[in-house]
């Protein structure tokens, strides 16, 4: 979404009024509708409780403060899609076409920065992924896929695109998996109606899942399909009460996960029309699950809420951020090497209302880092 987790938890100190007032705007700019008719089996199936749901600070251990070298080469507004990968952090702004890379430490390395139309440039980033030897881009502009070297940024090759897609992952035998969600009935882009592309290094496709019809279509309200950890790769689409788990080593082993929202799920006459869906105060899920292997945090709305839930895969219990809490978690953009969930800290002014709360105060360093405008990514640690 365009607005960062972080501002959508502080939304919870304003009154039940606004954030309806502000979630309707929100939901009309950024979230996604389907007319969903195919018949998916869920290997798992999360049931959604509105109530007896316990604090989210059960299920955290700690949390830890890293904050990103300032450097007039390292700016970026919006940190999109962010990847920790081979001992390095990969900021992804989307927004302005751009991906700042860090050392795990959060020394700044190199920006990849190359807008144009020159052989080694693109005239977007739709999404990127990472692997351990190259940073691929997808630039739907130019139907390439473009390679970077992924130590120095320096460009590295070419592939043709052989259709649209809105993101992209790699997977560890070799080859990737895209994305592609339509936008309405005159925006279909490829001819092969598909939500999951598998392809090898060559791009040549070996594997099509989830088809859609003609007349299904869902805004595109998501900047990024999929989330990544070391082992798994998830994948959720717009207008979804499910998602996918991808197996990064295998590839081919894919299980799908539903949530139960009972008699709160968006009615069918609703799903094209999202002021409804809001008045009817159903649920559904936002962005794209993330794990760490033993948690899922899911970010799940309705009229009412903007919420963070982890999910605990052992025990089969479901947790949620409540206001004036002293340990609350922003829904993550993703996990590191270590399986922390992490989140970007773009201001002084949230860290404030953070702790204001409760919250575990920086060091002086960090707090002094933040104030003159740096950026922290906050780690957690669960139990």
């Amino acid at each position: 979404m365009f607005t960062s987790s972080i501002t959508m938890l502080l939304l919870g100190k304003l009154d039940m009024k606004m954030k309806f007032k502000f979630g309707i705007v929100l939901c009309m700019i950024t979230s996604c509708h389907s007319n969903m008719r195919e018949n998916v089996h869920a290997d798992k199936v999360i049931t959604f409780k509105e109530e007896g749901i316990a604090s989210i600070s059960q299920d955290i251990d700690s949390v830890s403060y890293l904050p990103l070298e300032s450097d007039s080469l390292a700016y970026f507004s919006n940190g999109t899609k962010v990847v920790f990968r081979e001992g390095k952090i990969f900021v992804g702004d989307l927004f302005q076409h751009k991906i700042v890379v860090y050392s795990d430490a959060g020394k700044f390395l190199f920006t990849l920065n190359s807008w144009g139309r020159a052989a080694n440039e693109y005239l977007e980033i739709k999404s990127f992924c990472v692997t351990d030897h190259e940073i691929a881009i997808i630039d739907n502009y130019n139907h390439f896929f473009k390679i970077y070297d992924v130590e120095t940024g320096r460009f590295l090759m070419n592939k043709k695109m052989p259709f649209v897609a809105w993101d992209v992952e790699g997977l560890d035998r070799g080859g990737y998996v895209f994305a592609f969600s339509p936008a309405n009935k005159e925006y279909h882009l490829n001819k092969a109606r598909y939500r999951l592309f598998f392809t090898d290094n060559d791009l040549n496709i070996t594997k099509k899942l989830f088809p859609y019809e003609e007349n299904e279509f869902a805004p595109i309200g998501k900047m990024t399909y999929f989330s990544s950890s070391r082992e798994k790769i998830l994948f959720h689409w717009c207008g979804a009460n499910y998602f996918s788990v991808i197996d990064r080593v295998e590839g081919d082993s894919i299980k799908i996960v539903a949530v139960d929202f009972g008699d709160k799920e968006i009615p069918d006459k609703y799903r094209d029309d999202m002021e409804k869906i809001n008045q009817s105060g159903s649920y559904y899920i936002g962005e794209t699950p993330v794990t760490n292997g033993n948690y899922i945090a899911l970010e799940i709305l309705s009229r009412d809420t903007y919420g963070c839930y982890l999910y605990s895969m052992k025990d089969n219990v479901m947790t949620q951020n409540y206001d004036g809490e002293s340990m609350v978690m922003p829904y993550p953009l993703g996990v590191d090497e270590q399986g922390r969930f992490i989140c970007l800290l773009n201001s002084f002014g949230e860290y404030e209302m953070l702790v204001n709360d409760g919250f575990p105060r920086a060091s002086k360093e960090v707090e002094d880092h933040m104030e003159n405008g740096g950026v922290t990514i906050l780690k957690y640690v669960t139990k």
